[in-house]
């Protein structure tokens, strides 16, 4: 599931699952996934610092919504259904770009994409949009989008319009269907 990945984006796999046995929990969720991202310092945590997304500000939420757990997990913690679907998704978001690897501005756009889980819930309370989470990460990667405030459409006054309309009303009213 791995191959593709960058060091960094498998850092954030690793940062996730230390997060998860430092806050007792026996899963490793998309909460446990942002958290890695905004500890390893790639991409994904510069488009979050840039939001203002801070680290203790996230586990604190992580902490108000799941609860203190009492017993700390042993061996091998599992991927919850949502994180598994997350990192699934990282791949196509990078083949999506063209991107042959993964990297961990993939995995938070795949987060941003699991809309259900705790990691989008978590950016909700702090008031920032999945929506815009994606577009620091597309700014990081492709630079600023500018968009137009309006299209800009020919005119019948330009002179190149208004060739191409005369002549295509000529060949228009020449036209007629040929009988088979």
């Amino acid at each position: 599931m791995f191959e593709r990945f960058t060091e960094g984006a498998r850092r954030v796999v690793v940062l996730a699952q230390v997060e998860a046995r430092a806050l007792r929990h026996g899963h490793i969720g998309t909460e446990h996934l942002l958290l890695g991202l905004l500890l390893e310092e790639g991409a994904a945590a510069q488009a979050l610092a840039d939001l203002g997304v801070e680290i203790e500000a996230v586990r604190a939420e992580v902490v108000r919504i799941i609860g203190p757990v009492q017993e700390a997990p042993r061996g091998q913690i599992p991927f919850t259904p949502r994180a598994t679907w997350v990192i699934e998704r990282s791949g196509n978001e990078a083949l999506t770009l063209g991107h042959n690897d993964v990297g961990s501005q993939h995995l938070l756009l795949g987060l941003v994409r699991q809309e259900d889980g705790i990691a989008a819930r978590v950016l909700e309370e702090m008031a920032i949009g999945l929506g815009a989470v994606r577009a620091a990460v597309l700014g990081l990667l492709h630079g600023p989008t500018i968009v137009p405030a309006r299209p800009t459409w020919p005119t019948a006054s330009d002179s190149w319009s208004s060739r191409w309309s005369r002549s295509t009303r000529r060949a228009c009213s020449a036209w007629r269907p040929t009988r088979r």
